[in-house]
């Protein structure tokens, strides 16, 4: 019994760290392919032209310029979903729940884990959607993933849960 506690919290904290990095690469190529079709949209808007404005026109943005750059991403409750600061939070939260699953599986923890496995299990397949709907299909599909791998997590942790309640109860 105790073995097979020690795998299912290796897998557990293995996991994890994997969504955490997947999470961080995803992110950012998402980020990257925004900033590539602002820069694209902001040339198509301006005609082409590269360089300051002639005559008396102000530099403020024209009405496609704003367009994009209101679109860079989706709120929850007032919070940007997509900003560089949640990301870099969301994976430093992956990465201290597969250390604490790993030093000291504490009860609270696991079901810290089942918890944080599917808000992003939520998240991934609002993302998993949007992707598909802007027919982009490598971050659909790295959505799709780890959707599944956080649906897992919950899972395992949720296992490592009643394995640990039924080795107190032994």
């Amino acid at each position: 019994m105790r073995t097979h506690l020690t795998l299912l919290r290796g897998a557990l904290a293995l996991l994890l760290v994997i969504t955490g990095c997947l999470f961080a690469v995803g992110s950012t190529i998402e980020r990257h392919h925004r900033h590539h079709e602002s820069t694209a949209a902001k040339t198509a808007a301006t005609g082409g032209e590269t360089t300051g404005e002639i005559g008396g026109e102000s530099s403020k943005p024209k009405p496609a310029e704003h367009a994009t750059s209101a679109e860079t991403g989706s709120r929850i409750l007032g919070v940007n979903t997509e900003s560089k600061a949640l990301s870099i939070i969301a994976v430093i939260a992956s990465l201290t729940l597969a250390a604490a699953v790993w030093l000291r599986p504490a009860r609270l923890v696991l079901l810290a884990v089942v918890a944080f496995g599917l808000v992003f299990a939520l998240g991934d397949g609002r993302e998993f959607a949007h992707q598909l709907k802007e027919s982009n299909g490598r971050l659909a599909a790295v959505a799709g993933l780890l959707l599944v791998l956080h649906l897992v997590v919950s899972a395992l942790a949720a296992a490592a849960t009643r394995a640990s309640a039924k080795r107190a109860t032994a």
